[in-house]
């Protein structure tokens, strides 16, 4: 799985779960040329993120801490404009955990089982976009289509190094990898751009990332003492 090879309706409710609290055609990414080449593998991922998000004539943005670790745990703390966590997210399979610290609240549960008007519904989304096809077996190709593990077709598009640029999915669906760089001997994008048919999209411009260092569990783990757990469609943001 590589961050640099992978919305649907729920982007809009993924993005102002997060942020409320603080084209099938092909892409071509900017040109800076990394030394690594396409395929070696992101284990791990730590980096501060700088979060924009549009929908209709609404806009907003934010900054937090992103953490992720093959093959599908995730947790993103988000900050106030004072540095405080208004909110830390917990992904583990199909497990997500939302804690609100100034609350004293949990709210918890299967992603499955929660309806997509839910504000935390789209977090289950973030894995296809760090989902990775398979690369070009020649690496020459500029597109080619790719059926998902979900059984959606896919338009895949590369840049001239190999690397992917962006992919859409039958829904409308799409993400923008752009302006590659050496990580720790990984190509991997500066920001990642995605969009829904519906025109809401949200940019995630990465700081500095971390790729491939050790993660201590607990940074992956929500501690809940104290807390008071709620099930997740309880959840209505702040």
């Amino acid at each position: 799985m590589t961050i640099q090879e992978s919305f649907s309706t729920v982007l809009k409710t993924l993005l102002l779960s997060v942020l409320m609290l603080s084209l099938s055609a092909c892409a071509t990414a900017p040109q800076p040329v990394p030394s690594a080449k396409p395929g070696k593998q992101v284990e791990t991922l730590q980096s501060e993120v700088s979060l924009s998000v549009r929908s209709g004539d609404k806009s907003i943005g934010g900054r937090g801490y992103l953490i992720f670790k093959q093959p599908d745990r995730f947790h993103l703390a988000v900050f106030s404009p004072f540095g405080f966590t208004l909110m830390d997210l917990f992904v583990a399979d199909d497990r997500i955990t939302c804690l609100i610290p100034a609350k004293q609240t949990v709210y918890q549960g299967l992603i499955s089982e929660i309806p997509a008007s839910n504000a935390l519904k789209g977090w289950g989304m973030m894995r296809w976009v760090v989902d990775s096809p398979p690369a070009p077996e020649d690496g020459k190709a500029a597109s080619r289509e790719y059926t998902a593990p979900d059984g959606k077709k896919e338009v895949l598009c590369y840049d001239d190094r190999g690397l992917l640029a962006s992919k859409t999915n039958e829904d409308g669906d799409r993400v923008v990898y752009q302006d590659y760089h050496d990580r720790n001997g990984v190509a991997f994008p500066s920001s990642i751009e995605i969009s829904n048919a519906q025109g809401d999209s949200v940019r995630i411009l990465f700081d500095e990332p971390e790729l491939n260092q050790p993660v201590e569990e607990a940074v992956l783990t929500p501690s809940l003492e104290g807390m008071e757990v709620f099930p997740l469609t309880a959840f209505r943001g702040l």
